[in-house]
């Protein structure tokens, strides 16, 4: 896929980009003010497109349609053709043609049915008029978290590639999953999709939201009735040689993307068995793993490294808490045994946010909505947020759109990444040196 190729805005584009807008504006939107939350961004959120992904029919076709949901909400030139071109720019163009053909051998050797759904997927953008999607590059997308790990990605320090995730103790005895994704560019949201993957009798295996679903066949957000809600983070480290990244990728080490979809899709599926699961899988590239079973004291957030988990971090049952107000875990894009990098205190905003509300409120799936809508969790670079419950299988998707804040001083910490960076759009910046609000 070429980085140069002009994603140029056809008649068939210009009519669908019009009747997407009209679309736009004739859908309702829920508009949620948080700020009774101590929240300071004011956010219009819509559901993502939705798709069922029927496992009994043959590979290729399980996908037929999904691209045309995506695209009836947003043509291919304020979706994908954006993220391509960004992606490119930062990271694929680095990789050779020998690159290229590496990464697709592996997948159709080591994954040949993910490798049949992908060719399908790549023939519904050629229907669409854009051939230049192909299987090869759409395996390039399927270890984009490896290859963005890797010394290959020339911007990795720019890019903004950041989670939330909060585990919470509700008062009947479960554990409630709030997780928001951050992603650049800004299209990343005009892509999420959610997907429901059912069996050959048509019964639900398990629903996920991501928005680069139909770039991978996998999800990074999922939950399956009576087992798990799991989701991961971006871990940041040094970056690995590219040679290294590729020859785990010609091994068949699994693609994060596939690492839920693979685990889900099991016939037994126990919380215990996920924690296993998920802090031994050979990676290619670390990541967070946050994690809730059925009850309280299945939750967990697993800190990854290539082979084994650096950390596990088990929430107690509230039975068992010395202090009723730790009644979640909430984990960012940071090692748990470190501070908050002062540019980037997401996390200590969620666990700040979480502790005024108390369990009461903020062990809700709406307590929990507010944590992650609270400024900077919920920032310009949020694509959507997910709420699940392991317990009765509940998926609850928003895509997001932010604004900064009026008055970014008077968020619960004080940022210099979003809005209060130089340029950000911003009124009310609060002076230099002013202490976090904590």
């Amino acid at each position: 896929f070429s980085s140069s190729s002009p994603h140029r805005l056809s008649s068939r584009g210009r009519r669908l980009s019009a009747m997407a807008s009209m679309a736009r504006g004739q859908r309702a939107k829920l508009m949620l003010s948080v700020g009774a939350f101590c929240c300071s961004v004011v956010s219009s959120m819509d559901a993502p497109p939705s798709f069922v992904v029927h496992l009994g029919r043959p590979p290729a076709s399980r996908w037929d349609g999904a691209l045309r949901a995506v695209l009836d909400r947003h043509p291919y030139e304020y979706s994908f053709g954006p993220i391509f071109e960004f992606s490119n720019a930062t990271l694929f163009k680095r990789l050779s043609a020998d690159d290229w053909a590496l990464i697709s051998n592996a997948v159709r050797a080591h994954y040949p049915e993910t490798a049949e759904e992908m060719r399908g997927i790549a023939a519904q953008f050629a229907e669409e008029g854009h051939p230049e999607v192909t299987f090869e590059y759409l395996a390039g997308w399927l270890y984009y978290h490896e290859l963005g790990h890797s010394d290959a990605d020339g911007h990795a320090g720019a890019v903004h590639r950041e989670c939330t995730g909060i585990l919470a103790n509700a008062a009947d005895g479960t554990v409630l999953h709030a997780g928001n994704m951050d992603k650049e560019p800004a299209q990343a949201r005009n892509v999420t999709l959610r997907v429901r993957f059912v069996d050959a009798e048509n019964a639900t295996v398990f629903e996920g939201v991501d928005w680069y679903t139909l770039l991978s066949t996998g999800v990074s957000r999922a939950v399956r009735r009576g087992c798990v809600s799991v989701q991961e983070n971006w871990r940041h480290s040094p970056p690995r040689p590219l040679a290294d990244v590729l020859a785990d990728i010609s091994a068949g080490v699994i693609s994060q993307m596939l690492v839920f979809r693979a685990f889900l899709l099991k016939a037994s599926c126990s919380f215990h068995m996920a924690l296993d699961e998920f802090s031994s899988v050979r990676l290619a590239a670390p990541y967070y793993v946050v994690v809730a079973g059925t009850t309280q004291g299945e939750a967990a957030v697993i800190t990854r490294d290539l082979t084994t988990a650096a950390n596990v971090t088990m929430l107690p049952p509230t039975n068992q808490l010395s202090d009723r107000d730790d009644y979640f875990v909430a984990q960012c894009n940071t090692d748990r045994w470190l501070p908050d990098d002062p540019a980037d205190p997401r996390r200590t905003a969620a666990e700040v946010t979480a502790r005024r509300l108390g369990a009461s409120e903020g062990a809700t799936m709406l307590g929990l909505m507010a944590i992650v809508s609270t400024y900077p969790v919920h920032n310009p670079h949020t694509a959507y947020t997910a709420l699940m419950s392991a317990a009765t299988g509940e998926l609850h998707a928003f895509v997001r759109e932010a604004v900064c804040p009026v008055d970014p001083g008077a968020a619960v910490v004080q940022e210099r990444r979003y809005c209060l960076a130089p340029g950000a759009p911003s009124t009310g910046e609060a002076p230099d040196g002013q202490s976090p609000a904590v």
